[in-house]
């Protein structure tokens, strides 16, 4: 059987690069807009192509928004996962695992922002599962990295919970998720919201929850 990988064709890649350049073209109205705001007219001007191109590549905005966002979770994912290693204890993973979402939070607002717009996109559109299939696969690549420093706190006794494993990591993600997207997008609305810099709230959350089931 030939294993040989296909070699894409010129053709093939140029249009690899004109549809991610409507992507990053959408990436940078969705920040500097919003999502719903944002029209496939303007991201076919930002993007320097007609909109008819656009069109060819992306039948709706649906389908854009969708691979725009699939996109964001492999970019952040490529940039901040690679430097996670799995050779410490599980509770110095965990605090590792911690560090990179920090820096997500301090490094990419406009990934933050995009996320808590998605979701009210998908609502309000009623995108169903299994349309979302890939994107979750995205969100998903954190998991091994979590669950691996979870099952090994269990083991070397750095770490006690009794919830379950997958509790335990969609409990975590999720909180932290939901504060980074509070903090990053709406953190400043009101003078109370500046009492304490995001930063360090966001360092009390997390401390707060390593401190909660620290063995």
């Amino acid at each position: 059987m030939d294993t040989t990988e296909k070699v894409p064709s010129t053709r093939e890649r140029q249009a690899q690069q004109r549809r991610e350049k409507i992507i990053q073209a959408s990436m940078q109205l969705f920040w500097e807009k919003c999502v719903e705001d944002t029209s496939m007219e303007e991201v076919a001007k930002c993007s320097g192509v007609g909109v008819a191109t656009v069109y060819r590549y992306f039948s709706t905005k649906i389908e854009l928004v969708i691979e725009t966002a699939e996109f964001y979770w492999q970019k952040v994912a490529e940039k901040y996962l690679t430097e996670l290693e799995q050779t410490d204890t599980g509770y110095v993973q965990l605090q590792k695992i911690m560090n990179v979402l920090e820096r997500i939070f301090q490094e990419e607002k406009a990934f933050l922002k995009f996320l808590q717009e998605f979701d009210v996109f998908v609502k309000k559109y009623q995108i169903s599962e299994k349309r979302l299939t890939d994107y979750e696969s995205g969100i998903l690549r954190l998991k091994p990295y979590v669950t691996d420093a979870l099952e090994k706190g269990l083991a070397d006794e750095s770490l006690f919970f009794t919830c379950s494993i997958d509790e335990m990591y969609f409990s975590l993600t999720h909180t932290l998720l939901a504060v980074m997207q509070k903090l990053a997008v709406g953190g400043e609305i009101l003078s109370s919201d500046q009492a304490v810099e995001g930063n360090r709230q966001f360092r009390i959350v997390t401390e707060l929850l390593l401190g909660g089931i620290k063995g």
